[in-house]
């Protein structure tokens, strides 16, 4: 059996896809996070050895049946990391060709094999990447949470906790998202819950995502309002790739990828409302394919195959 793999490790899960030489799908399966940048290199290496071996166990297949990887992650970016995951995958896979790159090239991929197209992530963090005709690529956002992914679900949450200090200060009656907040976490102390994400804000803030669409879902202002600056964002992140590579008058997808799409029509809506205009021609679309598919597809072009 001849199988290649691709891994998408995230902040929050790791996707890991096995391709035969049809580029057809064998297996895929979810692990958890894969972000060195947001826990340490051992955990998310980790990671992507068990959504590996999860992988091949499902595929009835073992490690000596891979011919090519293509790991894409949040980090790696980085050349340091990038060659310490490729050098790791490496002794996983002695004899596979071995790639590392970052998650927004392959979450590219996933929207468009080729031509001009742009992708907004959006999950745990955020970041934008596009490229025009000839090839030429841009990004934007996905700094890490502290001073960047504007629109993620970290970025939600924060503002979403914000509001909620500000309402307290001005001594005004609890909100539907106060409700949402304290029925997500388990709190229906505010000290304790500003004490448990104080210890934990990594992973505390964007659980609140879903407490924000559940309030605005059910008609809360405030939590409206939060979507919709995470929309601005958004679109603004896509907007600079766009206008980076003068791409603002042509016809391409832009792809929605990441787990803060799809949960609530309002968001979804108005990231199209502001990307209209930006770039009246461009419209947003869910990916083709995953991006642990579209990043197994890579390996086997790579590898000389016939995607």
């Amino acid at each position: 059996m001849r199988l290649y793999l691709g891994l998408d490790g995230g902040g929050t899960k790791t996707l890991a896809a096995l391709v035969d030489e049809g580029g057809r799908l064998v297996s895929e399966i979810v692990g958890g996070a894969s972000n060195p940048l947001r826990s340490s290199l051992a955990r998310s290496l980790t990671a992507l050895d068990d959504a590996a071996a999860r992988a091949l166990a499902l595929a009835k297949a073992e490690a000596t049946d891979v011919c090519a990887v293509t790991a894409g992650l949040a980090g790696a970016g980085q050349p340091r990391l990038a060659h310490r995951i490729a050098a790791f995958l490496s002794t996983r896979f002695r004899g596979a060709t071995v790639e590392a790159t970052t998650d927004l090239d392959i979450a590219l991929e996933s929207v468009a094999e080729t031509g001009p197209a742009a992708v907004l992530v959006a999950g745990t963090g955020s970041a934008s990447f596009g490229r025009d005709a000839s090839g030429r690529s841009a990004r934007a956002g996905g700094w890490g949470p502290w001073f960047s992914d504007e629109g993620s679900a970290f970025d939600i949450g924060r503002r979403a906790l914000l509001a909620m200090a500000r309402m307290r200060d001005a001594a005004l009656s609890a909100s539907r998202l106060d409700q949402a907040v304290c029925e997500c976490l388990g709190y229906d102390d505010w000290q304790r819950l500003v004490d448990d994400i104080a210890r934990k804000p990594l992973e505390r803030l964007p659980a609140l995502f879903p407490a924000v669409v559940a309030a605005a879902e059910a008609g809360g202002e405030t939590a409206r309002a939060i979507l919709a600056e995470a929309a601005a964002s958004l679109a603004q992140l896509a907007g600079t790739v766009i206008g980076r590579l003068d791409l603002g008058s042509d016809d391409f997808p832009v792809g929605c990828v990441g787990g803060v799409f799809g949960r609530t029509r309002f968001l979804d809506d108005e990231v199209g409302r502001q990307l209209s205009l930006l770039a009246p021609r461009a419209w947003l679309t869910p990916p083709r394919i995953s991006p642990a598919v579209a990043a197994a597809q890579r390996a086997l072009r790579r590898a000389g195959g016939p995607f």
